[in-house]
């Protein structure tokens, strides 16, 4: 194994050791950082990291050599980053759970490139097939690209969408970067990988939970200037995500169509809040983005909010 691979193995014994506790890991592994080489074995260390851990050193060195396995079968071209890396995603630093390693296959550099969430539902209707597709056409046309979850529905239309038409897109995955949910996207998430990112903030020795999938959106909503909900049901995963969006001070872009439904709450609940537009069709999506961007590097962002709210009703007369 590579260094980083090796640093990532030791991280996650640490995660383990802790309970799956993700932030006494990170306070120990912090601690370890000026005191020794973490990119080496962690049993050349295991004194400092069983005293820092509070857990005795045969128990440490069992859970190493039981998750060593999977990083060493890992596909040869995932790359691991780390907070130290320079192509880190800076966008990503300071948000509630920021995972300590990615693992990325494909173009590292679109970590940082400027991009915008399509997610929801996995059984949409025929105009929110047609609206998925629309929209990731008006976004990736304008430049920027097209992230999503690789969940059936309408993140596998956008991330189609995007391929078809040459954008560039994430995938943000809710399992390990060597496994693929839902099974049937196999082939699309390979293809991504080639001509896009695929990116997994899970080690390869995790076995898949359905929470994951919740932490898969937070990375997604941060890795992103703005989320764009095209449906979802009250207390979906996409809505879910807007929120997370909103606490991450980040975009959030909803249509009309949503608003108007009345079987639904959740879009009369975003409606009206600081940095959420509601639009009526795809082309606005980047216009607002664009002028709400530009708009915040001019007042800063002491006031950005309350500069923000004027934009949403310049919607309602599009």
């Amino acid at each position: 194994m590579d260094k980083k691979r090796h640093q990532a193995l030791n991280f996650q014994s640490m995660v383990v050791a802790s309970k799956n506790s993700e932030t006494k890991a990170m306070e120990a592994f912090a601690k370890l950082l000026p005191l020794l080489d973490t990119f080496e074995p962690l049993v050349l260390h295991i004194s400092e990291y069983s005293h820092l851990l509070g857990v005795a050193e045969p128990d440490l060195s069992a859970i190493y050599y039981t998750l060593r396995p999977a990083f060493e079968s890992m596909d040869e071209q995932v790359q691991v980053l780390t907070w130290e890396d320079p192509l880190w995603p800076k966008q990503t630093k300071g948000f509630a759970y920021c995972p300590r390693f990615l693992y990325v296959l494909g173009d590292l550099s679109l970590l940082a490139k400027p991009s915008l969430s399509i997610i929801g539902t996995r059984s949409p209707s025929l105009e929110g097939l047609s609206s998925a597709a629309l929209t990731a056409q008006a976004i990736g046309s304008k430049g920027y690209g097209i992230t999503s979850g690789l969940a059936r529905g309408i993140d596998g239309v956008a991330h189609k969408t995007a391929l078809a038409s040459g954008y560039p897109t994430l995938a943000v995955i809710g399992t390990p970067i060597g496994s693929c949910y839902p099974p049937e996207h196999k082939e699309l998430q390979q293809e991504i990988a080639r001509k896009g990112a695929v990116v997994s903030r899970f080690a390869p020795s995790e076995n898949t939970q359905k929470w994951f999938f919740l932490l898969r959106n937070r990375l997604m909503s941060a890795l992103s200037l703005a989320s764009v909900v095209i449906e979802d049901r009250d207390g979906g995963g996409a809505v879910r995500q807007a929120s997370f969006a909103l606490e991450q001070k980040k975009y959030l872009f909803l249509y009309q169509g949503s608003l108007d439904n009345q079987a639904i709450l959740w879009p009369r609940e975003f409606a009206g809040k600081p940095r959420v537009f509601i639009v009526k069709k795809a082309p606005d999506i980047p216009r607002l983005l664009a002028k709400a961007l530009e708009m915040k590097a001019s007042v800063g962002k002491t006031s950005c909010e309350k500069e923000e709210k004027p934009l949403q009703l310049d919607l309602f007369s599009l």
